[in-house]
């Protein structure tokens, strides 16, 4: 084993070892449990503040998200503004087992809400309700339920608006967001009117801003400290113009928690975490699929051209996105939008196999001991990924419900992968490799338009995948560059797509709401 593969995985162990420290220093105290209120069973994460609480703030993820994601928002307000924070798995995502559908998402967010008051948890006149895209239309409608102290909304979907204004309405909207979102944003500030700030705005519950936030994504925004240290200050302004209301006397806590350096570096430190697994990768391949024994390189294989792998894929994505019309395949997996993104991936994957017949038949070579390597190795990865980005990052940790999903769609993907396999062809070295690398990403993209031309000009209402670009660009990478490692090691096609069809299997699964 090369020296520089043993001092890479050394220093990744010790960078993953970094990044907890560094995270369990600032973690605030929190509490996990779950409220069961008219039918729905709603996982809960409360954050507690360094100090005494100010007031609340109910927190609500985006499609496709989970509570873990609005970590690092959840504990900068409780930090800034002396918050005690209540985030939320909605129905169907993260840990809630609970069918999704909008309408029920919202329903089981609003019980949530009342169970809280119930209990005594809540105080509505120092509740602040903030939503990222899904969550931020939940958290605006919610205004004719709930006579709360202020209202956030981050880059908030499309919905119809409330009877009744929000109390003290901030609405952010991204530079990088979806024109639909954009347009959304737009709507409700025509709605609401021009700015009002004031403090008689906010102690009439009748404040409002628009803010455009410049180089933002719709995913980035959620973790801008420019939008966390804004809406920390309207909530303040908001809570404090509710103390002068009711008449009560000045704050007795200690002064809110400006943001401090480790404070930064525990944000990052999740992305530190990743970067020591993939330092520590090369050291679990040559361990794992070499088992200490030499490199063993194709020896032959055919390779499409790139123009006509991209011409295929772009025939066989426009193919795929046009019979989905006709109808789902695996519509029956109940996965919202990921039934519709593994039905493309199968007609996607038998057309590249049928258009290659003979290259396939070339690269099908069926090795036992190396698709068990490639296959021990991909599960290694999804569990050691699954458990760091659990803690705080995102819900990519398999429950039973969606266990059952990634068994039916592993072989769909694997037939995608070895359609991607096949005319990609063996990895090479240097220049050669890396246009291969550059090829795969292209198909990729072409599969991504296709799904975006479905969703703006078929209205096919898959938005999830189009907002979904940047952590399907993040993965595409990282698990291309594994699945390449693994064919130029084993020189089987059939382990690499075994490694990658297990990759985006779990993708896919854990992603995508539970319907």
């Amino acid at each position: 084993m090369k020296r520089s593969v043993v001092i890479s995985a050394v220093c990744g162990a010790l960078l993953l070892l970094a990044s907890a420290l560094a995270i369990r220093r600032v973690e605030f105290p929190h509490e996990d449990f779950v409220v069961r209120s008219r039918g729905c069973s709603t996982p809960v994460t409360m954050i507690a503040p360094p100090g005494a609480a100010r007031g609340s703030a109910i927190v609500l993820h985006g499609l496709s998200a989970n509570r873990r994601v609005m970590i690092t928002l959840g504990e900068r307000l409780a930090a800034e503004a002396s918050l005690r924070i209540y985030l939320l798995d909605l129905a169907g995502h993260g840990d809630n087992a609970d069918p999704f559908s909008f309408p029920r998402a919202e329903e089981c967010a609003a019980a949530t809400v009342e169970q809280l008051v119930r209990d005594q948890h809540l105080d509505p006149t120092r509740l602040a309700l903030v939503g990222h895209s899904m969550g931020g239309a939940i958290a605006i409608r919610l205004a004719d339920r709930f006579p709360v102290a202020a209202t956030i909304a981050i880059s908030p979907a499309p919905m119809t608006l409330p009877k009744r204004a929000p109390a003290n309405l901030l609405v952010f909207s991204a530079q990088y967001d979806l024109w639909p979102l954009q347009r959304q944003a737009e709507a409700i500030a025509d709605a609401a009117g021009p700015d009002r700030t004031t403090t008689v705005d906010f102690r009439q519950l009748r404040a409002f801003h628009l803010e455009f936030v410049p180089r933002a994504s719709h995913t980035s925004i959620v973790i801008d400290s420019r939008v966390a240290r804004q809406a920390a200050n309207w909530v303040e302004d908001s809570l404090e113009q509710a103390r002068i209301r009711e008449g009560t006397g000045g704050w007795t806590d200690e002064a809110p928690q400006s943001e401090s350096l480790a404070t930064l570096l525990a944000s990052i430190a999740p992305f530190g975490g990743m970067v020591a697994l993939l330092m520590m990768f090369p050291f679990a391949l040559a361990l794992t699929v070499r088992g200490g024994g030499s490199l063993q390189p194709e020896q032959s294989g055919a390779r499409s051209a790139a123009w006509l792998a991209l011409a295929e894929g772009a025939v066989g994505s426009l193919a795929g996105v046009l019979l989905l019309r006709v109808g789902i395949p695996l519509k029956a997996l109940r996965i919202y939008s990921g039934g519709y993104l593994a039905s493309l991936l199968l007609i996607v994957g038998l057309l590249l196999l049928v258009f290659n017949r003979r290259a396939a038949n070339e690269a099908w070579k069926w090795r036992a001991s190396k698709a068990l390597q490639a296959a021990m190795l991909g599960f290694a990865v999804m569990l050691a990924a699954g458990a760091w980005l659990n803690w705080r990052t995102a819900d990519l940790w398999l429950g039973g419900a969606r266990w059952e999903r990634f068994a039916a769609i592993l072989p769909v993907s694997f037939l995608f992968a070895f359609g991607e396999e096949t005319i990609l062809g063996p990895v090479g070295n240097g220049r050669r490799r890396a246009a291969r690398f550059v090829v795969a990403q292209l198909v990729r993209l072409e599969l991504w338009l296709a799904c975006l031309l479905a969703f703006y000009v078929l209205a096919n209402g898959q938005a999830v995948i189009a907002i979904l670009f940047m952590a399907l660009t993040t993965f595409s990478v990282l698990q291309r560059l594994g699945t390449d490692a693994i064919r130029h090691h084993t020189g089987s096609a059939t382990a690499a797509a075994v490694f990658g069809a297990i990759l985006t299997a779990w993708f896919i699964a854990a992603v995508f709401p539970l319907t």
